[in-house]
């Protein structure tokens, strides 16, 4: 914006006239650009786009097409200096979208013609959509056993699919040519079906985008009836007795007639005593005589084609069940256990169960049950007991065998606490128990050694006394001791008894007792040793009694006497007695003198 001013004068004595204009000036937008790279957009996802334009005076106004149709979705802003407008559009491209036109228009409102526009063509990524149908050639409703089958699996996805799968009751498949199974991308084809084809079919695919699976089509075979799997298959029947066999078959379509017919080992009968209903057809059947026994047959047939293969039901006379098995007991507990059997043939009648449960060891009936399946829960029972079940089956013909079960219940909890409470006791009072037979066992054996000790001693003192005294008679003394030698007798054996209270052993060592350095010999250890035992047993004689001993003076003839060399011989004698006891000493041989 400027303003123009106009001045007109004549003279110099009067101001000039003067008069302005301002012009206020309109610019058309001289650029317009969407900001964002022209990158492909995807499915369902926001995106922001910005247009930016410049030079419009006044601010240019923005606006968003998608094709020819104006979006809402936006928002402008304007710089300080009205130069510069920007415009915010949030879009969420569809599948549809593609091929489209984006668009970003500038235009200045105060002058016609002014717009200009920057846009370019949206391509958008989605993911796979897929279409699963049958041939076109095929119909659902004349596809049956033995037909080729093939599928379909239109597909609409941006980028390109990278992988396709087929799938029958969602499970893979693969090409196959053994069984008749041919994938070819977009197709799957089905050489000669069969009944087990039946069932439902996909096809997947996957890109960039993501995973996708079409609808699913189910394959419809029709086929010639069949038997039903697990129907009764034997019939005991007595003689004169009526019987109704039923027959049920498998078929598509479900529309069938049934023919039965008798067979046995003479002779083929056809059975026209049967009624219809559905797939299912019961006939009844009397047997009069023993050669009316054998087999039922029971054909279906519908528009794909008759049975193949008859449904054939045993007749046979009847009897007593078989007895139950694999019985087995589960959640044993103190008052309560539960069984479960297996049943056997019925013997061609209704049958129903028996379990009797007896207690241990006087067979009383704790409890009987009667169930129509060989299942049953006994309750009620007593603790820490053992008992023996029975269970049976019955029909009208009698009872089966009876299966035996040895079944123990557990011990209720204060029992238990019982127990555990006695054991310790027992443990405690078998621990007393030893402890003290060992203590009565070391005491008894101790007093028994004493006595032994004590007789021992005793008889050694009698066998003592009695060898003295017969030595003293058979070998009187030869030698007589020196006068100044009094010795008391001394038994051999632990003297009780020897007068006096003192003993006195005097020795001389030898002059001639040396040791190889040329010093004397101190008494010899063995003689010390004797006058120690010596010394030791005048202690514990009686103090009414003396003992008087005084060493021999040396001898240089007891070379000379009867007795080895290096022996010496002490005589004790008793004044009161007349004998005299010898005890030898042994000495070393270099000890000449004593």
């Amino acid at each position: 914006m400027s303003t123009l001013i106009c001045q007109a004068s004549n003279n110099n004595m009067s101001l000039p006239l003067s008069s302005s204009i301002t012009l206020n000036m309109n610019f058309r937008p001289l650029t317009v650009t969407i900001v964002e790279k022209r990158l492909p957009l995807s499915s369902g996802k926001m995106v922001q786009l910005e247009c930016r334009t410049n030079g419009s005076r006044p601010p240019a106004e923005i606006t968003w097409w998608k094709g020819s149709t104006q979006l809402r979705s936006t928002k402008n802003r304007t710089n300080k200096d009205e130069t510069l407008t920007s415009s915010f559009l949030t879009i969420r491209p569809s599948r549809e979208d593609a091929g489209k036109y984006l668009s970003c228009k500038a235009e200045n409102p105060n002058m016609p013609n002014s717009a200009i526009e920057d846009g370019w063509v949206l391509e958008v990524y989605y993911p796979p959509e897929l279409t699963l149908r049958l041939g076109s050639k095929l119909r659902h409703s004349h596809i049956q056993e033995g037909n080729d089958v093939y599928f379909e699996c239109n597909i609409r996805a941006n980028p390109w699919v990278t992988e396709i799968r087929w799938e029958f009751e969602r499970r893979e498949l693969q090409t196959n040519t053994t069984v008749g199974i041919i994938v070819s991308n977009q197709s799957l084809v089905l050489q000669k079906v069969r009944r087990s084809s039946r069932g439902h079919y996909i096809c997947s695919a996957r890109n960039s985008e993501g995973v996708r699976e079409s609808n699913a089509v189910y394959l419809r075979v029709q086929y010639a009836p069949i038997c039903k799997p697990d129907q009764r298959a034997i019939y005991g029947v007595p003689k004169h007795d009526g019987v109704k066999v039923r027959c049920e078959v498998d078929a598509d379509p479900s529309s069938v007639t049934f023919k039965w017919a008798f067979n046995n080992s003479v002779e083929r009968l056809d059975i026209v005593d049967f009624v219809t209903s559905g797939t299912e057809s019961l006939a009844s059947y009397i047997p009069r005589t023993e050669y009316d026994y054998g087999t039922l047959l029971c054909w279906a047939r519908n528009s794909v084609g008759t049975q193949r293969q008859p449904c054939g039901f045993l007749v046979i006379p009847a009897g007593v069940p078989d007895p139950v098995h694999n019985c087995s007991v589960f959640n044993e507990t103190d008052h309560s256990f539960r069984v479960e059997c297996e049943a056997g043939y019925n013997g061609g009648l209704g049958q129903h169960f028996v379990m009797e449960v007896l207690d241990t060891p006087y067979l009383q009936l704790q409890a009987n049950m009667t169930s129509p399946f060989p299942i049953f829960r006994a309750r009620n029972l007593p603790s820490s007991s053992s008992f023996v079940v029975l269970v049976y089956a019955v029909n009208v013909r009698g009872a089966s065998q009876k299966h035996f079960l040895r079944v123990n219940t557990h011990a209720s909890p204060e029992t238990q606490a019982h127990n555990v409470s006695n054991q310790w006791r027992l443990a405690v009072s078998s621990m007393l128990i030893i402890l003290v037979s060992v203590a009565v066992g070391i005491i008894l054996v101790a007093i028994l050694t004493i006595f032994v000790i004590r007789y021992r001693r005793k008889k050694g003192r009698e066998n003592g006394n009695k060898e003295s005294e017969y030595k003293s008679k058979r070998n009187p003394e030869k030698y007589d001791s020196p006068a100044s030698l009094n010795v008391l007798p001394v038994e051999e054996k632990c003297p009780d008894l020897i007068p006096g209270n003192s003993v006195h052993l005097h020795a001389n060592p030898s002059p001639d007792l040396k040791n190889h350095d040329g010093d004397e010999l101190s008494t010899p250890p063995l003689l010390r040793t004797t006058h120690e035992m010596l010394d030791r047993s005048a202690r514990e004689f009686s103090p009414t009694e003396r003992l008087s001993l005084t060493a021999p003076e040396p001898l240089s003839d007891m070379r000379d006497l009867p007795y080895s060399e290096g022996q010496r011989r002490v005589k004790k004698v008793l004044p009161a007695r007349k004998h005299v006891e010898e005890q030898w000493f042994p000495f070393n041989s270099n000890h000449t003198n004593v």
